[in-house]
């Protein structure tokens, strides 16, 4: 509540002073001009450091105009003082009135995303000191160093002023009410808060006051209307921020962020357009450059965009496939196992059958509490290097079905075929001579379950995974490192159609 209260205490300490002392009334006038432009600059400095970390730099960019706006008064005061020069609109100070919006012109012209692209910002820099080139065109086309000649030239100084100052103020609205992050929402806020009252106040003063009868600083306390726009901004900056009672909608929130480069750009077409007359090859060069500005940045955004989209995409399958893929042995896991058995079995036109083998490495807890879990690591991963090299064809799959246990899926494989390919597979890993002391043949060796089926709606994968996992605990009943198979049952195994084996 403290703030407020400073605020309306220096406007009245103004107009009072203008009251009672009217003889140091234009003294006066720069002194409160001075004083509210430095209390605004430190609400900015507090509102920077309030920006948490890493700090917001655009509250610099609006530091920087609040600071030429500070010389245009002080070049306004040497016209006054020094020149003795009482014109309201000398060149010089004119110019730099114009010229303070441009920071903040930059930063409410950069989208959320751009703003941290290099070449945005390029495009940014090259439009914004087109733009300064404009205005120092425009404003000298109209006054003077020593000012305004005659009364119309002073109009269209101050209606080139309301240009600037009701787009900016326009643009920084927009952006404050489409805003979908606190840091945004707490800049704009202030930016909005200068820039209208800046452009309702400079409207009303320089129509009503400069052009009606007042052309001098401490001659009314209409004076004090030019406090108001700093003192709000100071107000925006010091004030703990609302709770936000309304969110503007997603697409509104985005259709002003994407459009927010063209403020800039839009600005620089503006005042090409202006200079035309008097400078047509620098009006036409800008309005042509404001066109290229913004196609290019719109260009290069969509590239970003595609590029994006594309590692997204990248990202996307890269993710996916570490969904499917074992960790450890680099093979495919159990998930990508089911969906391959699921696939196969759906398969449009599927009418060879379907082998399954089901691999388990023989007495590997003893090897494991032997060795140790790193030494079963790397003999599970040399046992996937081998199961790979060996005896698959291009249409076989293999997976690691969890702990020592593997499968291949073989499809358009019927059962002789398939236990001579488990066989060759049993052999490869028994070749492989990996020391184990508990093994009856010294070395790791492997035993397989083999099943094959017909795809019918009867049946599904399950059961011929169900199949293949007995045959191999008959396989491993039978003294391991062997092959079990669905015929080993005889009688009591049963196809998955509903027939019998016979053998």
């Amino acid at each position: 509540m403290k703030y407020p209260v400073v605020a309306a205490s220096i406007i009245a300490a103004h107009v009072a002073a203008l009251v009672l002392v009217p003889d140091l009334g234009m003294a006066i006038s720069y002194t409160f001009f001075f004083s509210v432009t430095g209390l605004a600059m430190v609400g900015v400095a507090v509102a920077w450091r309030r920006s948490g970390t890493p700090r917001d730099r655009r509250w610099w960019l609006l530091l920087a105009s609040l600071a030429l706006w500070a010389v245009g008064m002080s070049l306004s005061a040497r016209q006054n003082y020094v020149l003795e020069n009482s014109n309201p609109a000398p060149g010089d100070s004119m110019f730099f009135y114009i010229l303070y919006v441009l920071p903040v012109l930059v930063s409410v012209s950069s989208a959320p995303v751009a703003a941290r692209k290099k070449w945005a910002m390029a495009i940014d820099l090259v439009l914004a000191s087109l733009l300064g080139v404009l205005f120092y065109i425009r404003t000298f086309s109209i006054v003077s160093l020593e000012g305004a000649v005659g009364t119309q030239a002073a109009v269209d100084v101050a209606y080139m002023l309301d240009f600037e100052n009701s787009c900016l103020a326009v643009a920084a609205l927009l952006r404050y009410l489409a805003t979908d992050r606190a840091d945004d929402h707490f800049y704009f806020r202030g930016v909005s808060a200068f820039f209208v009252t800046y452009a309702l106040s400079g409207y009303f003063y320089n129509h009503y006051v400069a052009l009606g009868g007042h052309p001098e600083f401490g001659t009314s306390p209409w004076d004090v209307l030019l406090d108001v726009p700093f003192l709000a901004l100071f107000l925006a900056t010091t004030t703990r921020m609302p709770q936000r009672y309304w969110h503007a909608p997603v697409y509104l929130v985005r259709f002003v962020q994407s459009a927010s480069p063209t403020f800039l750009a839009m600005s620089v077409l503006g005042f090409g357009l202006m200079v035309i007359p008097g400078y047509p090859v620098l009006g036409i060069g800008a309005a042509i450059a404001a066109v290229i500005g913004i196609g290019l940045r719109g260009t290069l955004a969509q590239v970003d965009l595609v590029e994006e989209e594309f590692r997204l995409v990248r990202s996307r399958d890269e993710l996916q496939g570490l969904v499917f893929v074992d960790s450890l042995t680099g093979l495919a896991n159990r998930r990508a196992l089911d969906e391959r058995l699921l696939h196969e079995w759906h398969r449009p036109g599927q009418q060879a059958p379907i082998a399954l083998l089901m691999i388990d490495v023989d007495h590997f807890k003893e090897f494991n509490d032997r060795f140790g879990h790193l030494a079963g690591d790397e003999c599970l991963r040399t046992i996937a290097s081998a199961l790979l090299r060996r005896g698959l064809r291009a249409g076989d799959f293999i997976a690691r079905f969890g702990g020592e246990e593997f499968a291949v899926v073989a499809p358009g494989t019927n059962l002789p075929d398939a236990v001579a390919l488990a066989e060759e597979l049993r052999h490869e890993i028994q070749s492989l001579s990996i020391v184990h002391p508990f093994s009856p043949v010294g070395v790791v060796t492997i035993s397989v379950g083999v099943a094959a089926a017909n795809a019918s709606s009867e049946s599904g994968p399950l059961d011929l995974l169900n199949a293949a996992d007995r045959a191999l605990y008959r396989a491993k009943q039978a003294g391991r490192n062997r092959v079990g198979s669905q015929e080993d049952g005889r009688m009591n195994t049963v196809r998955l159609d509903g027939s019998r084996y016979i053998g």
